[in-house]
Order: structure tokens, then sequence, then C-alpha cells
């Protein structure tokens, strides 16, 4: 954790937090140039693929959404961005004043500077000594209001964690911890919306990190509302409002209601203004163009400081509240600020947000993928690098964990469980005897490949690093996967069946086999592109396991990540040295060894044997509360190893006193 305590904040952290903002700033590219592919427009709409592999720095992400596009021509143009898919490596386009470039040619983007913002916000002492005091006062004592306790009488559908969440609200400091497939978005729907309706005065803030999840989670209230059917539910849907400019509008078919009034007109200038931005060191022209830009700016917010005013609940991104962060603060204080994924969220940047409430609701998953940082500055990684469930522990009476989830198959939550989240995850007691739940997740029969719900393959040949794909690849899997999909799309909808790969290269390697095959419309992605979705058979290809980028911190959350999309089926592919990994290896073994738990052996009935521990190698044991293969002796017998066939870790135990318990 470093040198900075969290129990006794001080000015010096408020500094500390400073740097940390500047150090990522430092790392962070003013624009990225992409090659373009191929362009198409759809309406007001323009389309423009890029090729990754070929553009000079960086890949696509959400966190692009909202810049601004601008191209050389000829003719010359600029656009809005409107949304970013890095799954297909598409940039969604609009308010374009000239047809996008030639394939080959660049496109130039301007990512939003939002950490500038939130520089900005801790720059002002006030309230960055008032962001601490806020952590402070609630380190040391959490205090808890049955009056705020929201009602689940609404919802008999709940199960009986969710039903626990609605409790949270109470709470000065409260945590979602929602594990893939427990319906985490839909239990916080319920909240928000009974919320709103048991408490006619108060308004929240509804915070997420990209664009698609703040429509999801405010389209989640919307339909709970919606389900509820009262005169104040009904009048709570209309003060219900997304803000900012850059929603999915296809989330919002029959529900424009929560849409504010936007003027395009100023979206499409600031678009073209802020991509004709001059170097800083111009003074003259950089002074004349930030004046520009801010009276636009100024113009956009009084329109939506204006709904702001009215709206009971206020949606938005993390990014767009740290713009907006002075017109949040001119407001009265909300009742309830609630971050939505807030395992993605910097501790820096929920901070800044948080007092905006009289309390929060911290909703997420830290064992999925954690915020994005680019700087390797040791204060970069403490504020930016980690998300407020850090704090989590220290609020324990306060945190709910849902433990029912309705996405996997038995087998594959059982691993996901046992190895992610010490064995407390399990499949909803409502969908074990669902005919149709169970049918959603059928597989062939025996003896076609692809029968078993979690399949390790292996195979020979190893990753390699490749200079035309730039990164680590690898041909024999690319093949066989390709292979597989090809079969596999005879019975399964494309949409149900998605590749992923940790590495950009294996992607774009995978992408090419497949349309050599004549096969559309499979998903390939990246790991950290693919949380949030589901498919009925996911495979995972790490390409080269044993690369350093899948020994970090981060490895067990990516993996945790890519075998929980799957709803039915599971396929890794293996080479002995992916199995250097030993997290990539202590899931094969959990795989490999499921089927020896029927033949179990008490430890009793080995330790009195003259040849015990030896005569125990290759068995199947009990020891205690573990059931394991003992798969070595140590030390000439002093000690043995098993491996716990429940989370394929290796254990170790001491012979003598194994002998003393069980003999």
């Amino acid at each position: 954790m470093g040198r900075v305590t969290f129990f006794a904040m001080s000015e010096l952290d408020r500094h500390e937090i400073r740097r940390g903002i500047e150090a990522e700033l430092a790392e962070s590219a003013r624009f990225l140039d992409f090659v373009v592919r191929d362009a198409s427009r759809t309406g007001n709409v323009w389309t423009v693929e890029v090729d990754l592999n070929a553009s000079r720095r960086g890949g696509l992400d959400e966190s692009l959404e909202g810049s601004a596009a601008w191209w050389a021509g000829p003719p010359k143009g600029t656009a809005d961005v409107l949304s970013v898919l890095p799954e297909s490596e598409q940039i969604n386009l609009r308010f374009a004043t000239a047809p996008p470039p030639q394939p080959g040619q660049l496109i130039r983007l301007y990512p939003p500077r939002y950490l500038e913002a939130l520089r900005d916000v801790w720059n002002d002492p006030s309230w960055g000594e008032k962001c601490v005091r806020w952590l402070t006062r609630r380190l040391q004592g959490n205090r808890f209001d049955e009056e705020q306790v929201v009602s689940t009488s609404p919802f008999s559908w709940l199960r009986k964690r969710q039903a626990k969440a609605f409790q949270l609200p109470g709470w000065d400091i409260g945590y979602l911890w929602g594990p893939p497939g427990t319906g985490k978005t839909t239990t916080l729907g319920a909240l928000l919306a009974q919320y709103l309706v048991q408490f006619p005065s108060a308004r929240v803030l509804l915070l997420s990190t990209t664009n698609t999840a703040v429509d999801q989670a405010l389209v989640a209230v919307d339909r709970a509302l919606e389900q509820l059917g009262t005169p104040a539910a009904r009048g709570a849907r209309k003060a219900c409002k997304r803000i900012g400019t850059h929603f999915h509008a296809d989330h919002y078919e029959g529900r424009e209601h929560l849409l504010p009034a936007q003027d395009p007109e100023l979206v499409k200038a600031l678009a073209a203004l802020e991509a004709t931005m001059p170097p800083k060191e111009d003074v003259a022209a950089y002074a004349r163009w930030k004046e520009a830009v801010e009276g636009l700016r100024q113009k956009m917010r009084n329109q939506a400081k204006a709904v702001l005013e009215k709206a009971r609940l206020a949606a938005m991104t993390t990014t767009r509240a740290a713009f907006t962060h002075k017109d949040l603060r001119d407001l009265e204080q909300f009742d309830l600020v609630v971050f939505d994924e807030a395992s993605q969220v910097g501790i820096a940047h929920a901070l800044a947000l948080a007092p905006l409430g009289k309390r929060v609701l911290f909703a997420g998953d830290p064992q999925q993928l954690a915020p994005v940082v680019q700087s390797d500055h040791p204060l970069a990684q403490e504020w930016l690098g980690r998300s407020m469930f850090a704090y989590e522990r220290r609020f324990r009476d306060a945190v709910v964990k849902l433990d029912e989830q309705s996405r996997m198959a038995e087998p594959i939550c059982r691993v996901v469980s046992d190895v992610f989240y010490g064995g407390e995850l399990k499949v909803a007691r409502d969908k074990i005897d669902d005919p149709v739940w169970r049918r959603e997740r059928r597989l062939p029969p025996p003896p076609a490949f692809g029968c078993e719900p979690m399949i390790i393959e292996r195979i020979d040949a190893e990753g390699k690093w490749s200079h035309k794909y730039r990164g680590p690849i690898r041909y024999e899997s690319a093949s066989l996967i390709a292979d597989w999909v090809k079969e596999f799309v005879q019975d399964l909808d494309p949409s149900e069946l998605i590749v992923l790969t940790p590495f950009r290269a294996q992607r774009t390697l995978i992408r090419g086999m497949l349309r050599n095959r004549g096969v559309r419309g499979v998903m390939v992605s990246t790991v950290h592109r693919a949380q949030g979705s589901e498919r009925h058979t996911v495979i995972f290809d790490p390409a080269q396991g044993n690369n350093d980028f899948l020994a970090t911190d981060d490895a067990p959350r990516l993996l945790n990540v890519a075998i929980s999309r799957a709803k039915a089926r599971f396929i890794m592919t293996l080479s002995p040295g992916d199995r250097e990994n030993p997290l990539l290896d202590r899931i094969a073994r959990v795989v490999e060894l499921a089927h020896l738990n029927t033949n179990v052996e008490p430890i009793s009935s080995f330790v009195n044997r003259p040849d015990f521990p030896h005569c125990c190698i290759g068995e199947v044991v009990h020891v205690g509360n573990v059931i394991g293969r003992v798969s070595g002796v140590l030390a000439n017998g002093q000690r043995f190893q098993l491996v716990d066939l429940k989370t394929g870790e290796t254990r170790t135990y001491l012979t003598s006193a194994v002998i003393e318990k069980f003999g």
C-alpha cells in the first residue's frame, strides 16, 4: 500500500493524489492516430473501421467516446465520436463535416482530457480537503440509519442477498459486490426505483464508467419503475434523466422520456472546434481557441444544468461528472450517490465525487477488471489504479456480496467460484430445475467435441512474438479455434459464441482465419473488451501463457472475466509453456481432476502403513476438509503434497502432524 495511510489522511495526501494524476497525465497521449481500413454511412452516422496493428499507438476503448475526430483530407474534416466498438475495431462518428478518410489514410482522435478536469478538482484546496475529511470520518465510523432502508415488498423475485442489498442506502458508505451473473444491475435498478418511490423528495446521482454502462443502469431503474406501475412510480419515471450527449439511442426506444433535450448544433460546433486545437506553444492562438471552446461548453452546461436542477435521478458517466463538477457542487447535495461498475473507478476519481451525496453506494466486483492506468508511477498506481473497494474490509457490516448467479452452468460456476470467490458463488436455486434455463445451456451429446462444459485442449505449439502483428501470436491454436468455430456455428447462432484472447495480435490472426473459412458474425475480442457480456460458448486462447502480461496482479481478474462469460461451455487451449503460468495450470488442474471426487479415501486409511506417505502417491484422499490427489513426497517422507481438487492449489502437509491427528 506504500507510505500513504488511509487512517490519518493529511494535506500531504491531497498533494500526493495530484502528483499521481500528473504522472498519469504525462503518460497520456494528446491525440491518437489510427489507420482507416474502411468507412460506410448509415443515416447521419459514419462507421469507420480501423487497423489497430497498423496504427501508431494505443488501442480502442470506450473512454474515447466523446473524442473530437479530425482528418487531413482532402477534403479535410472533423466529427464527434459517438461510440467506439473495440472488439470490432470500429469508430462511429456523427456531425461529420466531410466524408471520413479513405482506406490507408489516418484519422486522428483527441480524447476527452478528463484527467485535467480531475486535476482541477483536486487543485481546489477547499474541495480537496472536504474529500479527505469525508473519507477520514467514515473510516472512523460508518453510521446506519434504519429509516433509509428501502422496502423489498414490491419485488417478490428478489433472492436473499439481493433483498439484503436494499439495506445499503441506510449506511454512510455501502458496498454491493456483484460477482458475474448475479444480477447486480437488475438489483440496483429495483433498489433505486423503490428508493425514488419511497422517498418522494430524495435525489440520486447515478454514475458509471462508460456510456453503455450508464444506459444499462438507467434503463434498469426505468424498467423497475414501469413494473411498479403506481402513480408515484409513473411520476418518478419522468424525473429520471440521462445527462450527456453520448448515449446509445437504441437503448432508449420506447423510453425517450429519459433523454433531456439536447442541442445537436452545439455538439457539432464543439466537436469541430476541439479537433482544431493549436499547439500550446502558440500562446495567442491557443488562448483564442480556449476561449471559444469554453464559450460553447458554457452554453452546453447551461442546458445540462437546467435538466440537473429538476431531475430526481441524474445518470451520467464518471468522466462527465468530472467535467461538470462545479455544476454538480452548485446543486443541493444529493441524498444518494451511486457508483455502478465502481471497481473500475480509481480512488482519486471516486473520492472527488463521493461528497456530492449524503450517502454513497459502490456497486461492482473487485475480482473483475480494475481501473486502467498507463503510468508506472507509484502514486498513479496508488490513487488511480485501485478502486474504493480497497477499503471494503473496513466497512464489513455495510457490504452485501451477491452469491447466486444465473449465467453459468454448474461446472463452470464451480470453477469460477472455487478459484476466484472462495467457494461462495453458486447457481441460483430457482434456475437449477428450470427446464428453459437448462435447455439454453444444452451441449451436443458424446462423443462430439465440445460435449463437456469445461474443456482444456492440449496443444504442443508455443506462442511467439510477431513483428507483422506487433504482438504474441500462435498460428496453431488460431487455426484450431477457427476450425472449431466453423463446426460450432452449424448448430449454434454465431452471436452465441465468442473467442477471447489477451493479445490484440492473436485476435487479429484468429479473425483473419475465420474470414478465410467464410465464418461471419462470431465476435473475437480481447478479454478487457468482454466484461459485461455473456455467450453460450466461450473459447479462450492465452496465445503465450508464460508472457509477463499474464503474470501481473491483474491476471486473475482477466481469467475470471474470460471464464465467467460462458453460459454453457468454456474451452481453453493450453501448451506446456502456457502451463508454466501458475494460474493457468491451477485452472487446468481443477478441470482435469474434477472427475476424481467420486473415489476418495480418508487419509486415516494410509497413515498406519509403514510406507506412508509414499503409498499415497497418485491416490485421492480426504485430509480434514480438503480433498486432493497426492502428487509427491518431500524430504525423505517428512512432508507430502496434494493437489486440492476444489481449488487446484498445491498443499503441503507435515507427515508427523498428519499421523498424530489421523493415526
